[in-house]
C-alpha cells in the first residue's frame, strides 16, 4: 500500500510549501489527491521546478511573478489559468489592485481589444466572488483618452 509520504518522496518540500501558498488549499489539494500514477511525473515537473525553482527563489516578489503570470497567460488566450492567477494575485499574493488595473490596461493595449476584453469580463466576476470593494480605487486620469470634437 502506498501511503502519502511514499507519493510525496520525489516533490521538493520548498516547492510543496510553495505550491500551496500561492495556488491555495484547494487547487493544492486537487491536484495532489486526484494524482495517479498516470501524471504523478508532470505534478513533480511542476512542482519541482516551477515551484520550487522559479516562484521559490525569492529573486522577483512574488507579486511581480503573479502580475508576469496574467500577462502571459492573457497573452495565449488560457481563460482558465488567468482566472486562476487573477485570484492568486489578489488573495494570496496581494498584489494591490491599483496595479492588477495598470498590468490589465497594458495586457489589453499589446494584446488587443477580444484579449482585453475577455480578461476585463473575467475580473469583474472574481471580483464580484470575492466580494472585493472596490469603493476605495482612485479614479484613473481619462483626459489624455477622451474624445474632443
Amino acid at each position: 500500500m502506498t501511503t502519502n509520504s511514499d507519493k510525496l518522496k520525489d516533490f521538493s518540500p520548498i516547492g510543496l510549501k510553495t505550491r500551496r501558498e500561492i495556488a491555495g488549499d484547494e487547487w493544492f489539494n486537487l491536484n495532489m489527491e486526484n494524482m495517479t500514477e498516470w501524471d504523478r511525473y508532470w505534478q513533480i515537473v511542476a512542482t519541482n521546478t516551477n515551484w520550487h525553482t522559479t516562484w521559490s527563489r525569492g529573486i522577483i516578489p512574488r507579486q511581480t511573478l503573479s502580475l508576469v503570470n496574467m500577462a502571459m497567460l492573457a497573452s495565449m488566450g488560457h481563460w482558465g489559468e488567468f482566472e486562476h492567477h487573477f485570484r492568486n494575485a489578489l488573495i494570496r499574493t496581494k498584489v494591490p489592485l491599483i496595479q492588477m488595473r495598470e498590468i490589465m490596461l497594458h495586457i489589453s493595449q499589446y494584446c488587443g481589444m477580444v484579449t482585453g476584453g475577455e480578461i476585463w469580463k473575467i475580473a469583474r466576476r472574481v471580483l464580484k466572488e470575492e466580494n472585493i470593494d472596490l469603493s476605495q480605487l482612485p479614479p484613473l486620469d481619462s483626459s489624455n483618452i477622451n474624445y474632443r470634437p
